[in-house]
């Protein structure tokens, strides 16, 4: 009980000393400021919290985009020859704007496009690689195998 004796006398003093007439300021003729009351004193066992002021970030995280992460994905990987693959960028983090380059592993040229079609003429099985790179230079890259009979 003596704890909140105490901790009410400070907060009386402190708003008291704020107070035109409540210490040894003269009033000034300037209008008072607004002042915000001080926090409630937590209750025992309580977990205090930490809010961010609006428009700015909590303590511990940044503006630093999530890291880039890509995936190669198609609408098949196996057939008969001319196989046509559409072919699918799934990017995620990363900062904009993102490059992309498809290498089709078949002597053909590459493709920057994000999501790309591509003809398979001949039998054989095939690595086609992605390559995902962004403006702060982060990349990461993800292949398939396509299987042409």
């Amino acid at each position: 009980m003596r704890m909140w004796s105490v901790l009410f006398g400070i907060v009386v003093a402190a708003t008291l000393a704020g107070c035109p007439g409540g210490g040894d300021e003269k009033p000034s003729g300037e209008a008072p400021k607004a002042t915000t009351p001080p926090a409630p004193a937590p209750q025992a066992g309580a977990t205090p919290t930490t809010v961010a002021p609006t428009g700015q970030a909590a303590e511990g995280e940044d503006d630093e985009p999530a890291p880039l992460l890509a995936w190669a994905d198609s609408d098949t990987d196996e057939g008969k020859a001319p196989l046509a693959v559409q072919f699918t960028a799934d990017v995620e983090g990363g900062k904009a704007p993102l490059t992309y380059v498809w290498k089709f592993g078949d002597n053909t040229p590459d493709s920057t496009e994000a999501n790309p079609k591509h003809t398979y003429a001949k039998a054989g099985t095939y690595r086609a690689d992605l390559e995902v790179k962004d403006a702060s230079g982060d990349s990461d890259s993800d292949y398939l195998e396509i299987t042409v009979e």
